[in-house]
């Protein structure tokens, strides 16, 4: 999008425009999502934070400048409630505890993990496009964990035909994913 469209969609906003409101969050809100996440490392905390984010920017609507850019708004509006959740964190128990255990558990910053999931929904569309035999034979070596010898025994085929199918199954996954913009490297990650 221009910045000339996008201070048109500020003009309309500031009218309380929802349409316009919408066209932004639509915009926006993966983005707000993962610099939350990447902050509190909490899932649960960054969806809190996104939705905060983007309630304040409907608030505020008719008093934001149209000549200043809308994701450095936004930006910082999410680092701010941020803050606020881990001082928060301090007196409410629940909040740090949350907080702690995302910190500890997560091997991964928030943009990794929305990656990560959004390569997985990839992932998934392009795996219900396969062909049957061919899904089968890849959500048992790929999800459920079977070696292809083991998959070939219980459906009754080749090694080799699995080999195969498999093949065929990660190119046409992978080029669906090259297509729709995705990440290639995770494309090996268990799911």
């Amino acid at each position: 999008m221009s910045s000339h469209e996008e201070i048109e969609l500020l003009i309309r906003l500031t009218l309380q425009d929802s349409e316009a409101f919408s066209q932004l969050y639509n915009m926006y809100v993966k983005k707000i999502y993962a610099y939350a996440l990447g902050i509190l490392k909490s899932p649960d905390l960054a969806e809190d934070v996104t939705q905060d984010t983007f309630v304040k920017l409907w608030e505020h609507a008719p008093n934001i400048q149209t000549d200043r850019s809308v994701q450095a708004f936004l930006f910082t509006i999410a680092r701010n409630l941020s803050l606020n959740v881990i001082k928060r964190a301090s007196r409410e128990t629940w909040i740090s505890d949350e907080l702690f255990t995302h910190a500890i558990h997560q091997s991964e910053n928030g943009l990794q993990y929305t990656e990560r999931k959004q390569t997985g929904e990839f992932i998934s569309l392009a795996v219900n496009q396969l062909p049957p035999k061919r899904k089968a034979i890849y959500e048992l070596c790929r999800e459920d964990g079977y070696s292809y010898k083991e998959a070939a025994k219980k459906l009754g085929i080749k090694d080799s035909t699995v080999n195969s199918q498999m093949v065929k199954a990660l190119k046409t996954i992978k080029d669906f994913m090259v297509r729709n913009g995705a990440l290639l490297f995770i494309l090996f990650y268990p799911h």
